[in-house]
């Protein structure tokens, strides 16, 4: 075969098998927040895929597999865009963090509530895979976070002493303290739940600029 067209023959089955896995982890995850994870079967996302159900399995050996895929691509997402705003950071740090925040909620809320239900759910059932890969996804945009800080340390628009992981983890917590309550409770807006993220963000951010610009514009930036 003259390799021109082998290598076009590799790149279409290539994008054929992504196209599928595309397909299948869509079809899950529709699925998974439909009926709820333990109640959809392997078989209900072969029929919501068209595909059959051996080919499901070609590609995803377990129903984990598939939560785990679920997980993987949410959180590929998320970084995607952390790397654009670590790329170009806004002037304002306190804008920068909340734009920050805004890459959790937006993902958040665009899907079902129950789909983060179940992945909550199916992290505490199985905290040694499913939990511990939400927890290392959630570590690495923690870390991202951080290298956006840093960078404004770096700068000094921070205060020099600011230890940028902690300081992470603070803004983080604000923003799974509200994402949890919106889960919990159906009364909590989107909208609400970004207002407070908002403003817990930029309480905490007060924090981290140097005393004296803190006690000059720390009202303003609120």
């Amino acid at each position: 075969m003259d390799s021109s067209l082998e290598t076009r023959s590799v790149g279409l089955r290539d994008r054929q098998k992504q196209e599928r896995e595309r397909r299948i982890v869509k079809a899950a995850k529709r699925l998974f927040a439909r009926k709820g994870y333990a109640e959809v079967a392997m078989e209900d996302v072969a029929a919501h895929a068209s595909l059959a159900v051996g080919t499901i399995y070609n590609y995803f050996p377990s129903k984990s597999a598939l939560l785990l895929a679920i997980v993987r691509r949410e959180t590929e997402s998320l970084l995607a865009r952390g790397r654009k705003i670590l790329d170009d950071p806004p002037g304002d740090a306190v804008a920068a963090a909340c734009s920050f925040t805004e890459i959790f909620l937006d993902d958040f809320t665009r899907d079902d509530r129950r789909l983060w239900r179940e992945l909550f759910g199916a992290a505490i059932a199985d905290p040694s895979v499913v939990g511990r890969r939400l927890f290392e996804g959630d570590a690495r945009l923690v870390s991202q976070l951080a290298a956006l800080l840093e960078q404004y340390r770096g700068n000094g628009v921070l205060a020099s002493d600011m230890e940028p992981l902690p300081a992470a983890t603070v803004i983080y917590g604000v923003c799974f303290t509200w994402m949890t309550a919106y889960l919990m409770n159906e009364q909590i807006s989107a909208d609400m739940v970004r207002h407070e993220i908002r403003r817990g963000t930029a309480i905490a951010m007060r924090g981290l600029f140097p005393q004296a610009e803190a006690i000059i514009t720390g009202g303003d930036k609120l």
